[in-house]
């Protein structure tokens, strides 16, 4: 059985509908499932091994502003970068190949949370939604995945804050990861050095 939850965490999570590059061809995140071989930047195909989904009412997004999602338009990170518009939550990273990133930070590729990304223009908090369904989904390791064309992170569980899920989220992930109970690290690093919010802040002044 797939191993699928409800979390209360959004951190990392792409919303229904956004089309993931997988070994064959695309497949909406939605019908993913555990074993699904998806392609990576770094480490070719790579099978999924945790999936995890959870759908906010229009009530709930009232209530919590901050958990709208974040709508990226087509080609706003780059020519069919998205291919078409991707949606995701607000914490969820996405890669910057940006020449800015090498000037500032010595770094030829970084990852953004999408919210520091936001400019009311090419990339906005979808105020419209009335109800969003997000996935996310883990390797044994992080990687970067391909979303709508774009360039996303997978699941990270020490990056997300482990603290943060449900009892059973938690006790479900050192099924699958008995080493996470002891030091989350053990994962292993973020595909990509990750910018904190003012650092998204400068690179886009330039």
């Amino acid at each position: 059985m797939p191993h699928t939850s409800q979390p209360p965490y959004l951190g990392q999570s792409h919303a229904s509908g956004t089309v993931i590059d997988v070994k064959g061809g695309r497949k909406p995140v939605e019908d993913l499932q555990v074993g699904d071989l998806v392609r990576t930047k770094d480490n070719g195909h790579q099978p999924v091994r945790w999936i995890a989904a959870r759908t906010l009412t229009r009530s709930t997004l009232q209530a919590d502003p901050s958990l709208r999602p974040i709508r990226i338009r087509a080609g706003a990170l780059g020519e069919r970068k998205p291919a078409r518009d991707l949606v995701v939550s607000p914490q969820h990273c996405v890669l910057l190949d940006d020449w800015r990133c090498e000037l500032l930070f010595g770094e030829d590729e970084m990852l953004a949370p999408a919210q520091t990304l936001v400019n009311d223009d090419s990339i906005t908090v979808d105020h419209d939604a009335d109800r969003v369904t997000y996935y996310h989904f883990m390797f044994d390791r992080h990687e970067i995945v391909y979303s709508n064309g774009a360039e996303t992170e997978s699941f990270h569980p020490g990056a997300a804050g482990i603290d943060d899920v449900t009892d059973a989220k938690r006790e479900e992930l050192f099924r699958l990861y008995p080493e996470l109970a002891v030091d989350t690290g053990r994962y292993g690093p973020q595909a990509r050095a990750a910018l904190k919010d003012f650092e998204v802040e400068v690179l886009m002044a330039i």
